[in-house]
């Protein structure tokens, strides 16, 4: 069963190689006029670069949000994350604000855990402040759910108050984020959430 095609990434990747193969069968019928080597390798080089620029921008954007968040919560354990349908939600629910939470933001976009002694805290990237919070300690369930082609490990977090719709990626900072970083990532949530 071939898999949907759901991120932009995905989609943006799928055009690339449409495009290219519909040049190749252009040029294929004139592989002998000069120039169309050179012109295929102009081609693949601005496709390539196209590709780093877009993953680059993506990291320094998730770097910039981690440090942000530094900057107001010096010396605490940050967890970067992905925002899910579930914390529009309950952005709703509590009237904070749903700028930054699906569907209203791009496929890559990321949020941040500050994780306090007392408390999990939400800051979704422009943010000054955590959007709200879940107090400690707080009843933890685990799931998952699914981001583009791969499921990822979920914790949902709930106070008296709000929940967290918890979805780990990376304790560094990490915007394309291993399999073994994921797991790290739920591992530390867990320790910090059982204490």
């Amino acid at each position: 069963m071939p898999r949907r095609l759901t991120t932009t990434g995905g989609l943006a990747g799928l055009a690339s190689v449409l495009i290219v193969l519909l040049y190749a069968a252009y040029i294929g019928r004139r592989l002998g006029d000069p120039g169309v080597l050179g012109g295929v390798a102009v081609l693949l080089a601005v496709a390539a670069l196209a590709v780093a620029a877009w993953f680059a921008v993506v990291s320094a954007r998730v770097r910039g949000q981690v440090r942000r968040v530094a900057r107001h919560r010096p010396g605490t354990p940050l967890v970067v994350g992905r925002p899910t349908t579930a914390l529009t939600a309950e952005a709703r629910r509590l009237r904070a604000g749903t700028r930054g939470l699906p569907p209203d933001c791009p496929d890559r976009e990321h949020v941040v855990y500050a994780l306090l002694t007392d408390r999990v805290e939400l800051w979704v990237r422009g943010d000054d402040a955590p959007r709200w919070w879940v107090t400690l300690p707080a009843s933890v369930a685990t799931g998952s759910t699914r981001f583009g082609g791969s499921t990822v490990d979920t914790l949902t977090v709930r106070d008296a108050t709000a929940g967290l719709e918890l979805v780990p990626t990376s304790t560094a900072a990490r915007a394309w984020p291993s399999r073994a970083h994921r797991t790290a990532a739920v591992e530390q949530m867990l320790t910090h959430l059982s204490r």
